[in-house]
């Protein structure tokens, strides 16, 4: 019973920091979650149009300073 009670006394605080409900905001607050809400949305439509079909895919090669001059290879008898 009493880890039960000490459980239930240490969760509180992390419950106690969920965000308010819309209607008991203030509108100051209220305003803070639209702009955010609204920030969010412009941000996920700027990536829904950016397409990534069109761009080719670069090719990199690191170690393309570090080798010589391309020769032909030799052949092995």
């Amino acid at each position: 019973m009493v880890a039960g009670l000490l459980a239930g006394m240490w969760s509180q605080p992390a419950l106690a920091q969920g965000r308010k409900p819309f209607h008991a905001m203030s509108n100051d607050e209220k305003n803070d979650v639209k702009t955010a809400e609204s920030v969010d949305a412009q941000y996920r439509n700027a990536l829904a149009r950016t397409s990534k079909g069109d761009a080719k895919p670069v090719q990199v090669d690191p170690w393309s300073n570090m080798r010589g001059a391309e020769t032909s290879p030799a052949k092995k008898k």
